[in-house]
C-alpha cells in the first residue's frame, strides 16, 4: 500500500500574510455577543467548546493567502485586498461546516466537527451566518478607497464563486448514488466544488488591487493559474483521502470507508477489468465497510495503478500552472513564491 509521507512544508511567503489574514478574520467577528460566536470561534481553531480561547490557529489559510499574492503580483497594495480575502474565507468555512453535515465527516484537524458537538441545527445556522459575514465582508471594500464598479464586480465574483462551489457539491453527492462517473465528470465536479473559490481568490487579489489600466494578459494568465491550482488542490486531497495516515489529519483509507467517489475510486472503476469492476460496485454499495472490503479496494487501485493516475494527474496541473507563471511578467521573488506554492500543492500531506 502507497503511504503518502511528509515530503513539503508550508512555503515560507505564507508567513508573510498570516499575521495580517488572522488579525482580520478575527476582528469580523468582533460586536457579536450571541453564542453563536462560540461555534464560529470554535470551527476556526480560536476557542475550545466552551469558548475559552486557544493559541493555536487551525488551517493554512490557503485562500486568503492566494488573494494577497495576486495583490502582490501586480504590485498593489494587499490591505486593499482584505475584504476579498476575508470573506473569500468564511465562504470557504461556510462550506466545510455544511460539507461535515453531509458527509457525516467527525472530525477535522483533529478535533470534533461542528455538528458533533453542537448538533445539525446549530451547525446548519453557523454555517450560514459565516456565509453572510463574507458578503458583509466584501461590501466594505467601498468604504476603503476601492471604487464603486470594482466593489461590485468583486462582490459579483464571489457571489459567482460560492454559486459555482455550491453546484459543485451537488455534483458531489449526486455522484454519490451513481455507479459510473467519468474522470472528466470528476474534473468538471472539481473545478466548481474546489475550484471555483481557489481560481476566483488569486484573480480577484490581482483586479482589486491593480493601479492605473487594466493588465488584461496579467488577469487572465493567473486565472488560469488559478484554476489549475484549484484541480491540483483537490486530487491531492484526494490522494489523502485514501493513501493518507492519521498523522496527515485524513483518517486512514478514509474516503473508502466513507464511499466516496473521489479520483481513486473513479479511476479504478473505469480502467480494471470487469470481474473487478463488479466486486468494487459490490462492495460500495454495502451500508458499511469493513477492514476487508477496504483491503480488497486497495488491492484493486494496486491492480490498476490507481496512486501513479493520481500523482501523475497532480503532477500535470503543477507543470501547467508553472508554465502560465513562467510566461507572466513578475518580479523574481514572487514568481519563485508561485512555483514554491505549486510544490507545496503537489506533495502536502496535509
Amino acid at each position: 500500500m502507497h503511504i503518502v509521507s511528509d515530503r513539503a512544508d508550508v512555503p515560507a511567503f505564507f508567513a508573510r500574510y498570516q499575521p495580517m489574514i488572522d488579525v482580520a478574520l478575527r476582528a469580523e467577528l468582533v460586536g457579536y455577543a450571541s453564542d453563536i460566536q462560540t461555534t464560529h470561534r470554535y470551527h476556526m481553531g480560536w476557542a475550545d467548546k466552551n469558548g475559552t480561547d486557544l493559541v493555536a490557529t487551525q488551517g493554512k489559510r490557503l485562500r486568503p493567502t492566494m488573494v494577497l499574492l495576486g495583490a502582490d503580483a501586480v504590485g498593489g497594495e494587499i490591505r486593499s485586498v482584505l475584504p476579498v480575502a476575508i470573506a473569500l474565507e468564511y465562504v470557504h468555512n461556510f462550506s466545510l461546516i455544511h460539507d461535515d453535515i453531509e458527509d457525516r465527516d467527525r472530525f477535522r484537524h483533529h478535533r470534533p466537527t461542528l455538528w458533533v458537538v453542537w448538533g445539525d441545527e446549530t451547525a446548519i445556522v453557523s454555517g450560514n451566518w459565516m456565509l453572510k459575514l463574507a458578503d458583509r465582508s466584501t461590501r466594505a471594500l467601498h468604504g476603503i478607497g476601492i471604487s464603486q464598479d470594482k466593489s461590485l464586480m468583486a462582490q459579483n465574483q464571489i457571489a459567482q464563486a460560492y454559486l459555482r462551489m455550491i453546484e459543485g457539491q451537488y455534483m458531489d453527492i449526486a455522484f454519490e448514488e451513481r455507479t459510473s462517473v467519468s474522470v472528466n465528470e470528476y474534473l468538471s465536479m472539481i473545478e466548481r466544488k474546489t475550484g471555483a473559490l481557489i481560481e476566483t481568490s488569486l484573480y480577484l487579489g490581482a483586479l482589486v488591487a491593480q493601479n492605473g489600466n487594466s493588465n488584461g494578459r496579467m488577469l487572465d494568465g493567473l486565472r488560469r493559474a488559478g484554476y489549475e491550482f484549484g484541480r491540483l488542490f483537490q486530487i491531492r486531497d484526494d490522494i489523502l483521502g485514501v493513501w493518507g495516515s492519521d498523522e496527515t489529519g485524513k483518517p486512514v483509507c478514509g474516503d473508502i470507508l466513507n464511499k466516496k467517489k473521489s479520483l481513486p475510486a473513479i479511476h479504478a472503476l473505469n480502467s480494471v477489468c470487469e470481474p473487478a469492476v463488479d466486486e468494487l460496485r459490490k462492495i460500495y454499495s454495502k451500508s458499511e465497510l469493513d477492514d476487508d472490503d477496504v483491503q480488497a479496494v486497495l488491492e484493486i487501485m494496486d491492480e490498476a495503478g490507481t496512486y501513479e493516475f493520481c500523482d501523475s494527474m497532480s503532477e500535470k496541473h503543477r507543470a501547467v500552472a508553472s508554465e502560465i507563471i513562467d510566461g507572466l511578467e513578475l518580479d523574481e521573488g514572487i514568481r519563485k513564491d508561485f512555483f514554491d506554492l505549486g510544490d507545496f500543492l503537489v506533495a502536502r500531506s496535509s
